[in-house]
C-alpha cells in the first residue's frame, strides 16, 4: 500500500461529500496512517504535513449527537481548501 499524499487525503475527502466513502471508511485510513507515520523516527517535512492532515481528518467521523457529526460538510470543504494551500 502507498503512503499517502496530500492529493490523496483531499480525494478521499471529496469522495465522502459525494457519498462515495463513508466518514468512519476515512477515518479509519487516516488512523492506520497516522499511527504508521508515528512509529517511523525523523519524519520528513513531506510526512509532517501529511501526518498532521490525517490527524484533523482521522475525526471526521466523531458524532456530537447519535445522529448528527461534529463536523459538517462545510467543515470537510474547509479541510479541502487548507489542504490545497
Amino acid at each position: 500500500m502507498l503512503e499517502p499524499t496530500v492529493e490523496e487525503i483531499i480525494k478521499r475527502l471529496n469522495l465522502v461529500l459525494n457519498g462515495s466513502l463513508t466518514r468512519e471508511e476515512v477515518s479509519n485510513w487516516a488512523e492506520y496512517w497516522t499511527r504508521k507515520f508515528m512509529d517511523e523516527q525523523g519524519l520528513s517535512e513531506r510526512k509532517l504535513l501529511v501526518w498532521k492532515y490525517l490527524d484533523v481528518v482521522s475525526g471526521i467521523d466523531l458524532k456530537d449527537s447519535p445522529t448528527s457529526y461534529l463536523h459538517t460538510f462545510e467543515d470537510i470543504m474547509e479541510w479541502i481548501q487548507s489542504f490545497k494551500e
